[in-house]
């Protein structure tokens, strides 16, 4: 099994190429990093900035390099001993004209060889109708009355061209665009017709026709008659693209049929009965957006109209899908794959056994998931953990002082008038989202329902159909992760027990919804228990498309809203995290929440991935890291935000913005500014854009369907207000903001700490080993500045340097090395250093931090509730790592000036075995356990390396 030690996370993209992560090995491998860890690099749409938007899993994206080049980098990776991580997406692909399978399916229909790759109409059982192409901006009927619409000849075909979006004819609509009705009423495509297109349109006459196409839900070998002979969907895809090249040479070289074309397609395009008819006529339906609201029939990523997913459930589509990718795999260019969206499959267990089998033992394997609270990763999965959501999620709880909680509530609360649990509100926001935005997705659920025949006439009339369909929906409501596993009947006890737990709920919310609470559960869990196979397998079906559709109401209904309108404190509103949380129990002993997640991953995931940055995080890690400064203040922080308040209130004329909004922007404005002194990094831009992308998300006062630009004005005026410096309130913000600069970066060098000693695989995100101020996409895949941070590692490392840097305070007559990282912590250089100091010694003791035990350490005395430490030891030798907590109220309880000048007094760690010991970070040597000793009077972090006899 490959291990990767660690990761460092790259946004591939035209921007930043192969050629540019080129540049920067060197750098990288300097740096300590010991494999790279990608994001998508197959082919994606035009100017895609992410590559989630695949358009063809069979290549590389041209707009980042070559195969060539791909292979050119592993081989310069594996010289330097490191690796790669290869991120893919096998749920979707971009529903976009530039995929040439969804191209493909438009032009072909049923008969396209891509069909059955798609989960839509006639390849799944949820959806019937035409394929719908939602990408309209109003009614069909509107787009050709106002000229928007039009046929053209484009990329060796006829098109409907709807401004920079074309969609391909079907084959046998060509003579409808082509020929006149008279004209074909005459005389077979005679009529004026240049001869050589008249014989054209007969060869291709009845190819692909709506006649000869029915659906291929079990992945048949269809066929059609061309002339006087059958032919399969492959011979007939050769037959067409020999037609479209004779075409294609027609227009150029014989002038009098290009100028029949373009004479004939001009007078077409000027009839809205005839621009409507040929539409009629597709293989698909053009729609507008706002129509997949109320019913679609086909499943898209989440809710966006340009993803649409993959059956990869199907053998040749899983096959098709993972073939470039496995030949990538087995040439060694690839070490490692990481899963996106493994939510979204319809059998996640059956695919990992299948993607396994595929890419063999040795291969690195982590999926994207989002445990939430309390919920464990499948332990049967083939796979070396998650890519770290859930990670985040301890280390920010970890970091946040839960004595704050009900400072924080209460203030909230009383500030908004609203004391709602954070779980009501978690269950009215994805019910928003369901009746509102996913309406067609329940609609396909309860036909699917009754297609599946899983009740006998009498137990159907016996429920009330409108409250049958209110319970499906209620269930998915309920589900209180995003999704469960069973992928066979009867369910395993504990996921039975969940789904009894969701019914219970189900029944709970109103009396109506009793009896078909009481049906689902007869067909899900009593009618299973009796063995019928058959019966099972159409339950389970049911079941298993239910839970595709839970995970994205909970995405949508939490991350993307919920996440943006509940404020108590903006820092656990994360992806992983949840809103709901605030804290953990006092980690001092070796029973906190904390010490038993670690000890479990250890056991269970020890090669998952610890990641605090991601791209999909809302906020990067010094972000968060700060704002847990906040909790620690108690009532400080909660009055100092009613006064800015109430001082700026004055700005927010007519309440716009809110004082929700308000509140989180000033959560924002504590978070996200630069540091003192520092790079203003185009703050003002970015928070414009950031709060507008946030206030859209949050569909209260507007949304990205009908923008509020009166509202967006104000709350741009309010944070121009506040931003400037001249302002009384830019007085108070900026010694604030001095004031808590130490704790957040002690919180950051900490979470850096944390992250490279706790079991698992650490990950740097692009950029994050200095600080992370990023907040949501775009605005944290912005560029990095590699040859800044060049220059450091060359000041860390250069010929000149006698002695290795250590992190300690400056000392009279010592060398001049050690005490400029303090000085310079707010420029990111300490966590750099840091994190490079680490990043080397893991990568000089891979085996270790893969197997090592971890085991919590006590801390005794008066301040142990600030103290958290652990060893990780094996064969002889072990590490202990101590970070403080919560100094902020530390320093005001004891009346120390700041974090450095803390007197800890008895507190002490209890080492697994007290020798003498190293620190790793200061290279002060000593015995004494005691937080001042290990410490050593300096700034409060400690990494100790000792020897067991």
């Amino acid at each position: 099994m490959y291990n990767p030690v660690s990761t460092y996370r790259v946004q591939l993209h035209e921007n930043f190429t192969f050629a540019d992560l080129e540049r920067q090995l060197d750098y990288l491998q300097q740096l300590g990093v010991t494999t790279i860890y990608a994001s998508p690099t197959l082919a994606a749409t035009p100017g895609s900035t992410h590559g989630y938007d695949g358009i063809d899993p069979q290549r590389i994206n041209p707009e980042i390099g070559t195969l060539d080049q791909l292979r050119g980098l592993s081989q310069q990776l594996k010289a330097r001993n490191m690796g790669w991580l290869q991120d893919i997406v096998p749920n979707h692909l971009a529903y976009h004209p530039a995929n040439p399978w969804i191209s493909d399916v438009l032009e072909k229909g049923h008969q396209s060889l891509y069909a059955n790759y798609f989960d839509i109409p006639g390849t799944n059982e949820l959806f019937d109708g035409t394929l719908m192409a939602p990408f309209l901006g109003q009614k069909l009927a509107d787009i050709i009355k106002n000229g928007e619409l039009r046929v053209a000849y484009l990329h060796q075909r006829l098109v409907l061209q709807y401004y920079d979006s074309h969609f391909p004819l079907a084959p046998h609509t060509y003579a409808q665009a082509l020929v006149s009705e008279e004209q074909q009423q005459a005389d077979v495509f005679t009529t004026n017709v240049p001869a050589a297109l008249s014989q054209w349109l007969t060869q291709i006459e009845g190819l692909f026709s709506p006649e000869s196409s029915h659906p291929v839900i079990d992945g048949d070998s269809q066929q059609q008659v061309v002339g006087n002979r059958p032919v399969n969907p492959k011979e007939a895809a050769v037959l067409w693209d020999d037609a479209r090249l004779e075409l294609a040479a027609l227009m150029a070289d014989d002038e009098t049929v290009q100028h029949y074309v373009d004479t004939r397609l001009a007078w077409f395009n000027q009839s809205a009965d005839d621009l409507h008819a040929l539409c009629e006529e597709q293989h698909y339906r053009l729609c507008d957006g706002d129509e997949t609201r109320r019913r679609i029939n086909f499943r898209r990523f989440f809710t966006v109209n340009g993803l649409i997913c993959l059956a990869v459930e199907r053998p040749d589509v899983f096959d098709h899908v993972h073939h470039f990718v496995r030949e990538l795999v087995a040439d060694g260019t690839l070490q490692g794959l990481r899963i996106d969206h493994i939510d979204g499959l319809f059998d996640p267990t059956g695919y990992l056994e299948k993607l396994r089998q595929t890419m063999g033992d040795e291969t690195y394997i982590v999926v994207e998931k989002i445990l939430e609270p309390g919920e464990a990763m499948p332990v049967n999965w083939p796979i070396q953990g998650s890519s770290g959501y859930d990670y985040l999620a301890l280390v920010n709880n970890l970091l946040t002082d839960p004595t704050g909680k009900e400072a924080f509530t209460t203030f909230y609360e009383k500030l908004v008038g609203n004391s709602t649990a954070v779980h009501d509100q978690i269950l009215s926001r994805k019910a928003y989202i369901l009746y509102h935005d996913m309406g067609g997705e329940l609609a396909n659920l309860y036909k699917f329902f009754y297609d599946q025949q899983l009740a006998t006439d009498a137990e159907l009339a016996a429920v009330n159909q409108t409250m049958l369909l209110l319970a499906i929906a209620e269930l998915l409501v309920q589900c209180p992760v995003y999704r469960y596993y069973g992928n066979q009947f009867p369910l395993e006890a504990d996921e039975a027990s969940a789904l009894r737990q969701m019914l219970d709920g189900v029944r709970s919310r109103a009396v109506e919804l009793q009896a078909p609470a009481d049906l689902l559960e007869m067909i899900w869990l009593t009618k299973p228990q009796q063995g019928d196979v058959d019966y099972n397998a159409r339950a389970l079906r049911f079941y298993q498309r239910c839970m595709q559709f839970t995970g994205p109401l909970m995405a949508k209904g939490v991350e993307d809203t919920l996440l943006y309108t509940y404020f108590r404190f903006i820092g656990h509103n994360e992806v992983g995290d949840s809103a709901e949380a605030f804290g953990m129990n006092v980690p001092h002993g070796v029973s906190s929440d904390f010490h038993r997640a670690m000890q479990e991953r250890q056991a269970k995931w020890p090669l998952a991935m610890n990641g605090t940055s991601t791209h999909d995080t809302k906020r990067g890690e010094d972000v968060r890291a700060r704002l847990n400064v906040l909790t620690a203040l108690g009532d400080e922080w909660t009055t100092t935000a009613r006064r800015w308040l109430d001082q700026t209130a004055v700005h927010r004329p007519n309440y716009a913005p809110d004082t929700n909004d308000a509140y989180f922007i000033l959560q924002t404005l504590v978070g996200a500014h630069p540091f003192a002194g520092q790079d203003e990094d185009e703050f003002p831009t970015r928070l414009h854009e950031y709060v507008t992308k946030a206030l859209q998300e949050a569909k209260r006062h507007t949304s990205w369907t009908a923008p509020n630009k009166a509202y967006m004005k104000a709350t741009h005026a309010y944070i121009d207000h506040l931003l400037d410096k001249t302002s009384t309130f830019w007085v108070e913000f900026d010694q604030f903001m001095v004031r808590i600069a130490d704790f957040a970066v002690i919180n950051s060098l900490a979470q850096v700490l944390l992250k490279f000693t706790t079991p698992g695989v650490p990950d740097v995100y692009q950029g994050c080993e200095m600080h992370d101020l990023s907040l949501v996409d775009p605005d944290n895949r912005r560029p990095v500045d590699y040859a800044q941070r060049n220059q450091l590692l060359l000041a860390l490392n250069g010929p000149e340097r006698t002695q290795p840097i250590r992190f300690a305070p400056n000392q009279a007559g010592g060398p001049a090395q050690p005490g400029d990282l303090w000085e310079k912590r707010l420029s990111g250089q300490t966590k750099f250093w840091l994190t490079h100091h680490l990043l080397t010694i893991r990568q000089a003791q891979p085996d270790f931090w893969a197997t090592a035990d971890y085991i919590p350490l006590v801390v005794e005395g008066t301040y142990r509730d600030h103290i958290m430490a652990f060893a990780r030891q094996q064969n002889g030798a072990g590490y202990v790592t101590v970070v403080p907590l919560y100094l902020a109220r530390l320093c005001r309880e004891t009346g120390a000036s700041d974090p450095t000048a803390i007197s800890w007094q008895d507190t002490r760690v209890i080492f697994p075995a007290h020798r003498a010991w190293t620190d790793q970070l200061t290279g002060t040597t000593g015995g004494s356990t005691t937080i001042r000793d290990l410490f050593g009077g300096a700034f409060p972090l400690a990494f100790i390396r000792y020897d067991i006899d």
